[in-house]
């Protein structure tokens, strides 16, 4: 019902005035770099772990009142029933080989490795370190901090890993170097003194060719991803059966969904205790720290009319581009070269369950000593 209450004030909000846009980086000012000199980088420890992204299907009720929404609760669950059990459970089986623990010091050691070089430009990294949110959140002043979330995408061919920098000083308060034709925007006159946004999108996984023994394989695995923690499946007659009968039956059919293809594509990420998603997780890791020293020195401003400008090409053809237009201009990303069509995130994302307990265990000590 909230919904419905919001919808019609945002638009009495959009009639009275419009906000002009902005790009979301922020650069640092020659007089900026000037002041900070050597800093320090803060690693913002991971609590996700490697998601995986789903597709959630919004059901409204079929009629008026309780009676309605209560059938639409009731269908969304069935229809959810299935493709949510399949996402947390690949999120399980990746997090008990990628776990946060591997992730903070995979970014961490490509941070040091860089403070243990010569270092070009004003802004230096004097040290690096990991911080750990959950036990000490708020941000932290005249730091880089880094903060990174990892996400296969919904049929699972692509991993992308987005990391965000910023960086905010007592000392210094921000000041939006854009001239608005009316009032300056609330969210150009605080915030950090500079941000920016680094994208890695791993090499695609192909997709699966559709046979007879593949149907039946993936016919097994909708079954065997309904199964509880007994290795139970769904009692007769209950949502959660019947949405699992739905699926076998499109599994069946001559039409690889998303969800499908991501059943087996999880499972190649996984091979050889996981070696193809940990080398692409390095490989990001050294993008995001190269670009991120890179960027803390330029002074460029970004404007939201431009082109993308490449940036770099490496030997089997990933690009590293510089948005040039938009709220994203200035933001960097890094993708490969046979990515034919992009990948679709859907609207959720499942966490594996060591890495919930993993979390749980940092704020609750006890329940984790247990």
């Amino acid at each position: 019902m909230r919904a419905f209450a919001v919808l019609p004030l945002c638009f009495v909000l959009a009639a009275c005035a419009t906000v002009e846009p902005s790009p979301s980086a922020r650069p640092l000012s020659p007089a900026n770099l000037a002041a900070l000199g050597p800093t320090r980088a803060s690693i913002t420890a991971d609590q996700g772990g490697v998601g995986k992204s789903w597709f959630y299907t919004e059901v409204n009720g079929a009629g008026a009142g309780l009676a309605g929404v209560i059938g639409g609760l009731i269908a969304g669950a069935i229809i959810n029933a299935a493709p949510s059990h399949r996402a947390n459970r690949q999120a399980t089986e990746i997090a008990e080989v990628i776990t946060p623990e591997r992730l903070n010091e995979s970014l961490d050691a490509k941070f040091k490795a860089l403070t243990a070089a010569p270092q070009e430009g004003k802004v230096t990294f004097s040290d690096v370190v990991v911080t750990q949110k959950v036990l000490a959140p708020g941000e932290l002043d005249d730091t880089l901090e880094i903060a990174t979330s990892y996400t296969l995408s919904e049929d699972s061919s692509v991993l992308r890993v987005i990391s965000t920098a910023t960086y905010k000083s007592a000392a210094i308060p921000y000041k939006t170097p854009y001239t608005f034709k009316k009032q300056t925007p609330a969210s150009e006159t605080t915030g950090p003194l500079y941000r920016n946004v680094f994208t890695y999108y791993s090499t695609p996984l192909p997709v699966p060719v559709l046979t007879p023994e593949l149907k039946e394989r993936l016919a097994a695995s909708v079954r065997d991803s309904m199964r509880n923690e007994s290795g139970a499946l769904p009692a007769e007659g209950t949502g959660e059966y019947k949405s699992m009968l739905h699926d076998v039956e499109l599994a069946q059919d001559d039409k690889l969904s998303s969800g499908e293809s991501s059943v087996f594509l999880t499972r190649e990420w996984l091979k050889n205790h996981g070696a193809p998603l940990k080398q692409e997780i390095e490989r990001a890791h050294a993008f995001i720290a190269k670009y991120a020293l890179l960027d803390v020195n330029r002074t460029a401003i970004p404007s939201l009319e431009g082109t993308d400008e490449l940036l770099e090409t490496t030997t089997d053809d990933r690009t590293v581009r510089r948005i040039g237009a938009g709220v994203g201009a200035g933001s960097y990303v890094s993708s490969a070269a046979n990515a034919a069509t992009p990948a679709t995130y859907g609207n959720a994302v499942a966490v594996g369950k060591a890495t919930e307990d993993y979390v749980n265990g940092l704020k609750h000590p006890a329940k984790k000593a247990k």
